[in-house]
């Protein structure tokens, strides 16, 4: 780590941590069973705004940077930034570069793209991310080209899609997660949703 990085580090790790801390709190009242919390919501909002100020001051926290937990950090803090579409548009081109160069995963950058197209309501490529669907079987959101997932994911460092689908079913089953509203419903809502923060038009 860079010497000079050394606070910029213990931010980030005390952000994410303050987030998970609420998931918590929220996760034992069942207070994130209808939907994204607003309290959840504003803490990911202002995360997003430091780790914003912090790309413009260092570039991306990479592990030579600030070490692997804050950059660990730094990744979680980006995917859980779901209210601001413009920082996980921008970051894409970045972190592809950083994993051109070796100073990152391409994995990471695998899952920051599915997780745009998965709010811009349109196919995803490498299967990272899921949702339960129409049946209420949980199962990887729409794949852009299903026959060939597993190559991708293969040229970035991810299993084979059915490892990943049943380690995710076997998660669900343990902590008894299940959708509570229909899954039309669910899509009207997050369609809302996508549109109020400016996934769509």
């Amino acid at each position: 780590m860079e010497k000079n990085n050394e606070e910029i580090a213990l931010n980030l790790i005390k952000m994410i941590k303050s987030d998970f801390a609420l998931q918590e709190s929220l996760s034992k009242n069942n207070d994130l069973l209808e939907g994204y919390h607003p309290k959840l919501e504003a803490i990911h909002q202002e995360n997003a705004e430091r780790l914003k100020e912090i790309i413009y001051k260092i570039g991306w926290p990479t592990v030579i940077k600030v070490g692997e937990e804050a950059a660990y950090a730094a990744w979680l803090i980006l995917q859980h930034a779901i209210s601001c579409p413009s920082l996980q548009r921008e970051s894409l081109p970045l972190l592809m570069e950083l994993a051109n160069q070796n100073e990152i995963f391409p994995s990471e950058v695998a899952v920051l793209y599915d997780r745009i197209c998965y709010f811009e309501l349109r196919p995803q490529k490498y299967g990272t991310q899921f949702d339960f669907d129409e049946n209420g079987v949980l199962n990887p959101w729409e794949l852009e080209d299903e026959e060939n997932v597993d190559i991708y994911r293969n040229q970035v460092g991810l299993p084979p899609l059915n490892e990943t689908i049943n380690r995710m079913r076997k998660i669900a089953e343990k902590t008894n997660e299940k959708p509570t509203k229909p899954y039309e419903d669910r899509i009207q809502e997050r369609r809302e949703w996508a549109k109020k923060v400016g996934w769509i038009n």
